[in-house]
């Protein structure tokens, strides 16, 4: 097995150097600093291939200070009516011409006006909340809202974390939406053991003025969790869509699928009769139930194309989670660690990469399980390579050498942080 030179540092601006840059260009260049500052972002993304270093959460609620935009055309467009209104009223001939013209309208352009000043001042502010206090952001609490005691939830750099390590080790991405193993990142975040519900919403509108026809198309994911609060996230395609419902199929299989407003919809979102919500979630945990047993059948189906390697050298197809189970305990009776490999009759996908066997040192209860994996190097005879050896806790002993047992990429721990194996020479 051969291993590839650790890659070179990326040059990207950093948070708050891109914020600075990006004004900068536009105070100079005004209109024309669009391409440059779209060419600066895509320099800055392809240079993180692994995600963006300081995170998923915190990117997302950075990125709200594009809302200063919208936040600049509802104060112009409120300021712009409230002059109006002011430059009429001192000139009375022509504003007595208005309100003939007008009628009841001319009375509603200040107030229209002193609407849009508020609500410029109040997407300004949110957007300057989210992006630089980050913890009180809507982001922060809807995490905080997914957990047993939201009062008392750690501080708000461990509930990103939380989602971060999620994401970057299993996340599957829809557009803007992520789809991890336990938490899912839209608009805003929610934990895949509450959802109860996912609901699609597509809609088409069409507006004409005078000869001018806009259409206007409406993507979204509403996802209900067991409190029936709702999460929902915008995406701008349909496939998108398609491809979010897809992906929320596989991690939450036992939650309610369908359309957004439809009877299955008004059902758990509307029912207040808690007769009707005990028979809703008692329904769930049964489709959970039946779900898990045919998991259960499924990875016990892979694990028969599969061959074990015990430690006196005997080889196994009969591959069971008592067989795990009891390998990774030896080291507590033998007093040494005990290797192992296990090599699939198919290659292993996952995270994606393709690994064509495990080597692990197993630890018993006391020491973590040291885990190697090899990945594919597209012939069954030659050798693939190894991103480097991680280690497994015993408290997730039996889930890491299990994943390779059923047929999936194990989790993988290094520095201290859980993560799926790096790549090939990105270390």
């Amino acid at each position: 097995m051969s291993t590839k030179a650790p890659s070179q540092p990326r040059f990207y601006l950093k948070w708050p150097w891109n914020l600075v840059v990006y004004i900068v260009l536009a105070l100079i260049l005004r209109i024309f600093a669009i391409p440059v500052i779209l060419l600066i972002m895509w320099w800055n993304k392809k240079q993180q291939p692994n995600g963006p270093e300081e995170g998923y959460c915190l990117q997302r609620t950075r990125g709200r200070l594009t809302g200063l935009i919208w936040a600049a055309l509802c104060l112009a467009g409120g300021g712009l009516a409230v002059w109006f209104f002011v430059t009429a009223q001192s000139m009375p001939q022509e504003a007595e011409q208005l309100k003939e013209q007008l009628s009841f309208g001319y009375y509603l352009i200040p107030a229209a006006g002193a609407v849009a000043i508020l609500a410029g001042l109040f997407l300004a502010y949110r957007s300057l909340r989210d992006a630089f206090f980050p913890e009180k952001s809507a982001l922060a609490q809807s995490i905080r809202n997914q957990l047993p005691h939201p009062d008392e939830a750690p501080p708000v750099q461990e509930l990103f974390a939380m989602v971060d390590r999620d994401l970057k080790a299993n996340g599957q991405w829809c557009g803007k939406l992520g789809v991890g193993k336990e938490w899912v990142l839209g608009d805003e975040v929610s934990s895949i053991p509450r959802i109860r519900g996912v609901f699609s919403r597509e809609e088409h509108h069409i507006r004409r003025a005078g000869k001018r026809t806009q259409a206007v198309h409406v993507y979204e994911i509403w996802i209900v969790d067991d409190r029936r609060e709702r999460q929902v996230t915008t995406l701008k395609s349909r496939q998108e869509l398609d491809e979010a419902m897809d992906c929320l199929r596989r991690r939450a299989p036992a939650a309610l699928f369908g359309v957004y407003d439809s009877k299955e919809y008004q059902d758990l979102v509307y029912t207040k009769e808690e007769e009707q919500q005990y028979a809703q979630e008692r329904a769930y945990r049964q489709r959970k139930a039946r779900f898990e047993e045919q998991e259960q059948k499924e990875q016990e189906r892979l694990a028969q194309n599969q061959v074990l390697t015990l430690p006196d050298g005997s080889v196994t197809s009969r591959i069971t989670w008592d067989t795990i189970h009891h390998l990774l305990r030896q080291p507590d009776l033998k007093g040494k660690a005990v290797p192992l490999q296990l090599v699939p009759g198919v290659p292993i996908q996952g995270e994606g990469h393709t690994f064509s066997r495990l080597v692990g040192l197993a630890g018993g209860t006391v020491q973590p399980t040291r885990i190697l994996m090899e990945e594919y190097s597209g012939t069954p005879a030659c050798p693939g390579s190894t991103p480097g050896p991680g280690t497994c806790p015993p408290a997730r002993r039996r889930r890491c050498c299990g994943g390779g047992c059923g047929g999936r990429s194990p989790p993988w721990r290094t520095g201290g942080k859980w993560s799926a194996p790096a790549a090939p020479g990105s270390r």
